[in-house]
């Protein structure tokens, strides 16, 4: 884990992405990102509803039920909101299925995957289970250089869960970068094993959001996402 006294040798890069104030959390991740249809349509979902193959839903791999997320395609700027109601994909690096109604709306039907950028902009009507875990992979003083760590993951870490910066607590004053949420810690294992083959070392450690308490930029249309150099 990545401690913010070693970073000075780290250039900075810019925000990885958008940042409000510094008592909210921002859950982003990047990936590929496809899509499932005709052949489930009717079907059950990991969440026990039916599969509508024209309904705004997804399927994601720990985000909870009933989560709104929005994506967008990074090659286009094309942006969908879906409601996660599914779990999936299990296929290295993509990292969100969607309906067919929002791959088209994202146009990547005839394509069938794309390079895309979740964010949850509203979970108020989503259950997070307690308790929840987290894997800590760097911790700094100040928030400029957690953006820069962020903005220098690589593709495949971004990819590999949800990634986001934990601002400071009264018995945590320094910023924190963490993937996850995880509702088993043996998930939170496995996936901290996935980081450490990427590069990353991490912490799986206790996680404390309360409701509403990681919605950030809801409002925000058109949030920036930019790329920053790898760090390995």
């Amino acid at each position: 884990m990545v401690s913010g006294a070693s970073l000075p040798d780290i250039a900075a890069t810019g925000s990885g992405r958008p940042q409000s104030t510094d008592d909210q959390t921002v859950l982003t991740q990047e990936g590929r990102c496809s899509w499932y249809g005709p052949r489930f349509h009717g079907g059950r979902t990991s969440s026990g509803e039916k599969f509508d193959q024209k309904a705004f839903t997804a399927a994601h791999r720990s985000l909870p039920f009933g989560a709104q997320v929005e994506i967008t395609e990074l090659d286009t700027g094309k942006k969908v909101r879906v409601r996660i109601n599914d779990r999936g994909p299990f296929t290295q690096q993509r990292v969100i299925d969607v309906s067919y109604a929002a791959a088209c709306s994202l146009g990547i039907v005839g394509r069938g995957v794309a390079n895309v950028a979740l964010r949850l902009v509203d979970d108020k009507k989503a259950t997070w289970p307690g308790p929840i875990y987290a894997l800590q992979v760097a911790s700094f003083t100040s928030k400029d250089q957690a953006e820069t760590f962020v903005a220098a993951l690589t593709p495949a870490q971004k990819a590999t869960a949800v990634y986001y910066i934990k601002a400071p607590e009264p018995t945590a004053r320094g910023y924190r970068v963490r993937f996850g949420p995880f509702t088993e810690q043996d998930m939170a294992k496995v996936v901290a094993a996935q980081l450490k083959r990427r590069g990353l070392s991490s912490d799986v450690i206790a996680e404390d959001f309360g409701h509403g308490s990681v919605v950030a930029d809801n409002n925000t249309p058109e949030p920036s996402i930019k790329r920053g150099s790898s760090l390995h």
